[in-house]
């Protein structure tokens, strides 16, 4: 009988997904059994939520659950699904985290979706992309979507929006945190200590972040703290001139990765 939520490997991102699943109460530790090859780095995991089941046994998660999240990089997606396949049916949901692999290149008749999570999951923030296969059933694509929407929001999309919304979501946090870094870097040694200056900039960004969720818009935010000719707008100018190309080229090298990925395995498939 398929009673648990499986891992199959554990990662920055399966780390995040377990524990905010798990801290919102969407799953009981009970429920989850997560497979890596490497147990030890398993145990802080079940110092923490005693009651889940651990393993190296990649066949022994797929065999236990109805939902299997497959946690490894895009290039080891289907040699893990050639792995397990023998113990899956039409039962079993399997979950894609990662864009690099495309739902037509799973050479089998599962019901296969894919989310795209951010590592702010972890706190129960954040965004999921959510896209589903045909062969995925109105149950089983609102039992995850229910799922993910107890740690964040969830956006539906289709396959080919994918790798868009992943630089901005699943990338976009590591992209957010540098900003920070670089902006404290900027006034360490003029008056704060980078300590100091990291948390006001955090705060700040957090609060920017708020006012934005209530209907101000950054172009509005700019206007009403920017005054004609004042040190925000000289900083402003800056920005307006130097970060568009930066950012084409960050988004552009990106999506260049990702269809190197998936034209790779693609033709493995």
């Amino acid at each position: 009988m398929l009673v648990k939520v499986g891992f199959i490997g554990y990662g920055n991102m399966a780390s995040a997904m377990i524990n905010g699943l798990l801290e919102s109460g969407a799953l009981s530790s009970s429920e989850v059994i997560v497979a890596s090859r490497t147990m030890a780095r398993m145990f802080p995991l079940i110092e923490k939520w005693e009651d889940i089941e651990i393993t190296d046994d990649n066949c022994l998660a797929a065999e236990k659950s109805h939902l299997l999240f497959i946690c490894v990089r895009s290039e080891q997606v289907l040699a893990v699904i050639d792995e397990i396949c023998h113990l899956l049916s039409t039962d079993t949901h399997i979950i894609l985290i990662n864009s690099g692999v495309n739902l037509r290149d799973i050479n089998y008749d599962i019901p296969t979706s894919k989310v795209i999570p951010s590592i702010t999951i972890q706190n129960c923030l954040g965004l999921s992309l959510i896209c589903h296969d045909v062969n995925v059933c109105n149950s089983k694509r609102k039992y995850l979507e229910e799922l993910f929407s107890s740690v964040g929001k969830v956006v539906i999309v289709d396959e080919e929006r994918l790798e868009v919304g992943t630089a901005m979501t699943s990338c976009g946090p590591a992209f957010i945190a540098m900003f920070i870094d670089l902006f404290a870097k900027s006034v360490e040694g003029k008056g704060y200590s980078r300590d100091e200056a990291l948390k006001m900039i955090t705060e700040t960004t957090i609060a920017t972040a708020s006012l934005m969720t209530t209907g101000y818009d950054p172009s509005s935010i700019c206007d009403m703290v920017a005054t004609e000719g004042g040190i925000t707008e000289r900083g402003l100018f800056i920005m307006q001139n130097e970060l568009p190309p930066m950012f084409n080229e960050i988004v552009e090298a990106i999506l260049s990765a990702h269809r190197s990925t998936c034209h790779t395995i693609g033709s493995k498939s």
